[in-house]
């Protein structure tokens, strides 16, 4: 190695050391999450986050953070399952210091929480019994036959959904969990179970055959106009202070985020669960944040 090598790359190191040192003076819960590792919420299902038969924890949601938090400098994480109803709550907190289950962004979510920009876009789907008995197919249905219940997940976007299209709260099931409204649909306690289209794909694709359900097919149209729910990371929110330290590292995890979707990483990784090129994202997370679902 030459002189001006050995200048150059001495310039280099001190460059990084100087960027990482303004790095970590803007942006302090960087600093404290490489320090005391970070815990992430999630809802305990799949495609998104859920705990494998071995301890660890998988799924689309799961990876990203994982490969972004890395990335940064962030190694311990602890991955925590709650029901879906509690994760904005626990972020509104501080129980937690992201949530990683599929959160759809809605205006009402905005001005609780911090939004990453969305990594997709989807429709609605719900679980029935092997041949559709009741000829369900949308949240329309529901609402016009006589006697039929949808199950959904308390605080999920699916009520919202439901509502929209006419469906009554005295035909709504609220559940805690995926494991509870798929035993209300094999019960006979609801006709469907609601979640993102993903998700019923997940679970037909994974066990319809062995607990005898199958999907309605994709909601893709709510009160007469399109439809895709958008997910993404969530951040706790916070005023003043707190508020620009959250802004802060949210807004250094999407630059790292944003690296890995040009990459093709993520959609390689994303792939392993049924994401592709078709669900891609149409809106970005301010224009979420404005008005819609």
């Amino acid at each position: 190695m030459n002189i001006i090598q050995k200048i150059g790359g001495a310039i280099g190191v001190g460059l990084l050391l100087i960027a990482t040192s303004v790095s970590a003076a803007d942006n302090p819960l960087l600093d404290k999450y490489r320090a005391e590792g970070a815990t992430i919420g999630i809802a305990g299902y799949a495609p998104y986050g859920y705990k494998q038969a071995d301890g660890s924890f998988s799924g689309e949601q799961v990876e990203l953070v994982k490969h972004v938090l890395n990335e940064m400098g962030v190694t311990e994480l602890e991955f925590v399952a709650m029901d879906f109803g509690a994760l904005i709550p626990s972020l509104v907190a501080g129980r937690i210091d992201m949530g990683a289950a599929g959160i759809y962004i809605r205006p009402k979510r905005c001005e609780q929480i911090l939004f990453a920009e969305p990594t997709w876009g989807q429709g609605a789907a719900y679980v029935v019994k092997k041949g559709n008995p009741k000829n369900l197919h949308n949240f329309k249905d529901i609402a016009n036959t006589d006697g039929a219940v949808l199950a959904l997940l308390a605080g999920g976007t699916e009520e919202t959904l439901a509502k929209k299209d006419g469906v009554p709260d005295s035909k709504l099931l609220k559940v805690g969990d995926k494991a509870a409204g798929i035993s209300a649909v094999i019960s006979g306690r609801a006709d469907g179970f609601a979640l993102s289209a993903f998700a019923i794909n997940d679970i037909v694709r994974t066990a319809g055959d062995l607990i005898g359900v199958e999907s309605s097919g994709s909601i893709t149209e709510i009160g007469g106009e399109t439809y895709q729910g958008h997910g993404a990371i969530g951040f706790p929110k916070g005023t003043g202070d707190e508020l620009k330290a959250n802004m802060a590292f949210r807004d250094a995890f999407q630059a790292v985020l944003d690296d890995y979707l040009e990459s093709g990483q993520y959609a390689e990784m994303a792939a392993a669960w049924g994401f592709g090129p078709a669900d891609a994202p149409s809106k970005t997370m301010k224009e979420l944040c404005g008005a819609g679902l």
